[in-house]
């Protein structure tokens, strides 16, 4: 009996076989293959997506060969340009991607006296490996009709260096795969796919053109995963994990000070920008952190005197201008408040003094606007600047009046 079923299960995989290469519909043979599988062993299995390897690559053969005589008509400036499949070509190399995962799957098992003998692994790796370069172009072709689709090309592309039918295949020829990572990184993350989207910009990382907004995304990822206390504990520590390996980038050792702003953890940020400050002393980022903190606490002369040390450094950052400007705004109308504390009038010296300080807050300020060619830092200065030039100058002075306007 039990001979009979073997043989009986044998004969109906050979049928099925049989009707798939009867069919030339890539569809059609899926869907019956799909509808048999229960009843056929992984060799039988193996030898049915093969043929649906067969279908689909027949088809990218077919499209291919249109690209290549249209291509060789243009150059030679002879002959008819034809149309072609593009959106077939397209789902033909996903198809033969998708069978030949499945076969290989099937194929790498061992037979009925243990032992692995594929039959299909090495063709189907050379014949698909190399045409996964129209994944690419499928990604750029849907990119602007149907975003989803556009990533699923792009992910497939990423996803499919690593698959074990082409283990054998050298991935370091592979010139595109860390900047294409970069974009299904982005496309996943946009999708809320966070787990695919640092898995992408983990390999994208390794691009040196796109390394800083790869780590960017893999920032904001782990950013958009804190929901509590702990979480924001935790990813400060990944992220102090992250810069022990490289203590050069300034992203990371940035966003650290800024977790540490957020948490308002004044001792750990005090104790990372001084560690950062005694091996680099002129580091840009940790002096603007440090002002940053002296600013928090209101000690604005310790904050104008590091902020200026960084303006030596990078001498056109007009945010770190306008805080300096800030930083004096603010030292005068602390000054103002302290003086007519308890109903107390100003004295004259006392608002001589006041004023000074004030216009020593407008030169900085000053600057910063005409710095601000495009107006992108203007939420920094602007409105400062019209607050010193009404109290030092008075509302009705022109240069009072300009900066009102620019507050508009």
């Amino acid at each position: 009996m039990a001979l009979a079923a073997m043989l009986s299960a044998s004969a109906f995989a050979q049928d099925v076989f049989k009707q798939i290469s009867k069919i030339k519909d890539y569809n059609e043979a899926y869907n019956l293959l799909k509808s048999n599988l229960g009843n056929m062993s992984a060799e039988e299995k193996a030898k049915c997506y093969n043929k649906l390897v067969d279908l689909a690559y027949d088809k990218i053969s077919k499209e291919q060969g249109t690209i290549t005589s249209n291509q060789l008509a243009e150059q030679m400036q002879s002959g008819k340009v034809e149309a072609y499949d593009t959106v077939g070509l397209y789902n033909a190399v996903l198809n033969a991607l998708e069978s030949g995962v499945a076969c290989d799957e099937f194929d790498m098992q061992p037979n009925e006296k243990g032992k692995v003998k594929p039959k299909f692994h090495k063709a189907n790796a050379d014949r698909l490996y190399p045409v996964r370069f129209h994944l690419i172009n499928a990604g750029i072709y849907y990119q602007a009709i149907d975003e989803a689709l556009s990533y699923k090309y792009l992910s497939t592309y990423v996803e499919s260096a690593y698959y074990p039918l082409f283990k054998e295949q050298d991935m370091s020829k592979d010139a595109n795969l860390t900047q294409i990572a970069f974009y299904a990184a982005r496309d996943a993350y946009f999708a809320k796919d966070y787990a695919k989207a640092e898995k992408y910009a983990d390999i994208a990382l390794n691009d040196t053109a796109m390394s800083k907004d790869a780590m960017q995304i893999k920032l904001a990822v782990m950013q958009s995963q804190l929901k509590t206390h702990s979480d924001t504990l935790n990813y400060v520590n990944k992220l102090k994990e992250i810069y022990a390996t490289d203590e050069s980038n300034e992203m990371i050792f940035s966003t650290i000070c800024s977790m540490y702003i957020s948490l308002n953890d004044k001792a750990s940020l005090g104790d990372f920008v001084k560690a950062k400050l005694a091996k680099d002393p002129n580091n840009f980022t940790a002096l603007a952190m440090q002002g940053q903190a002296y600013m928090n606490e209101h000690q604005w002369d310790e904050a104008v005197q590091v902020l200026n040390k960084a303006v030596s450094v990078q001498p056109t950052n007009i945010a770190v201008i306008a805080s300096i400007g800030n930083c004096y705004m603010y030292k005068a109308q602390e000054a103002a408040e302290k003086a007519t504390a308890n109903g107390k009038r100003l004295s004259p010296d006392a608002e001589k003094i006041i004023i000074d300080v004030y216009m020593q807050a407008i030169n900085y300020l000053e600057k910063a606007k005409d710095m601000d060619k495009t107006m992108e830092f203007k939420s920094v200065w602007a409105y400062s600047l019209y607050t010193c030039c009404y109290r030092a100058l008075g509302p009705d002075d022109a240069k009072t009046k300009e900066a009102e306007m620019l507050t508009k």
